[in-house]
């Protein structure tokens, strides 16, 4: 992985893509999901990740898939690692089918 800036926080999808185009407020919105306004709040402001049980929701809610939500929490999540300041030694592991002829 390469890509130099951050992917989008699923959380700014949120609030570009649903609570703005559909003219929602967080109350609204979490009304709607059956969740705590606070848990949409943390969402909107990239406080907390995306979990399965709002990618559920949110994928319901907008007639999308989960799997898309949860993508973007996951390309989130891998290049956080690989920007972690252990990216370094995570990309020293070696196969097991290299170390197995060493």
């Amino acid at each position: 992985m390469n890509r130099k800036n951050r992917p989008t926080h699923p959380g700014k999808f949120v609030k570009e893509d649903i609570l703005k185009e559909l003219d929602l407020t967080q109350t609204q919105l979490a009304n709607a999901l059956g969740l705590p306004r606070h848990t949409i709040n943390q969402l909107v402001n990239e406080k907390c990740d995306l979990t399965a049980d709002m990618a559920l929701r949110l994928s319901l809610f907008t007639k999308t898939t989960h799997e898309m939500w949860l993508n973007h929490q996951l390309a989130i999540e891998l290049w956080d690692a690989y920007h972690s300041p252990y990216a370094e030694k995570i990309e020293q592991i070696q196969p097991y089918a290299t170390m197995c002829l060493a």
